[in-house]
């Protein structure tokens, strides 16, 4: 029983994506963002990682615990009525490894700013108050906890003929 009225439903059944999903997701990849702009945009005289990350070290952390997130933005690509049923079973559970990336990314900007002796970053706090709203939507969404509890189911292949 959907909790949820159609208005709330794709052209599947199923629960349409929160745009907040979506920002989620893109806070959480925001490395990978920042790596294949900079690969796009390549520019000899702009450095434009070293705006982002202090040294390759904090870039490969961060590709690193962004990495957590690739497996549920990867299952959540394949949400349709021609994946397999097997991807349903493991998308329930997909909340809880965005949950740990958004953790480990918020340890990891609390670390850099205890490296700096706690002076203020506007660069860390913007990237701190996300991950705190990911971290509380992630936790308290009750539409979520739908939206991750439903799946496509397979279409109907009509053999006339």
């Amino acid at each position: 029983m959907k909790h949820y009225g159609p208005e709330y439903w794709d052209k599947y059944g199923v629960y349409r994506t929160p745009l907040a999903f979506n920002l989620t997701l893109v806070v959480l990849l925001r490395a990978y963002f920042l790596w294949t702009f900079s690969a796009l945009a390549r520019r000899p005289d702009i450095d434009f990682m070293s705006l982002f990350f202090v040294s390759k070290f904090h870039f490969f952390t961060a590709l690193g615990i962004g990495a957590i997130a690739i497996v549920p933005t990867v299952i959540y690509s394949l949400r349709r009525p021609s994946s397999s049923q097997k991807l349903a079973k493991i998308w329930r559970h997909m909340r809880w490894p965005l949950l740990l990336c958004a953790c480990l990314d918020l340890t990891w900007l609390i670390y850099q700013a205890s490296q700096a002796y706690y002076q203020f970053s506007m660069f860390l706090a913007v990237q701190m108050v996300l991950l705190l709203w990911v971290i509380l939507y992630l936790l308290k969404s009750r539409y979520l906890s739908y939206f991750f509890n439903d799946w496509p189911e397979p279409e109907k292949q009509d053999n006339k003929g």
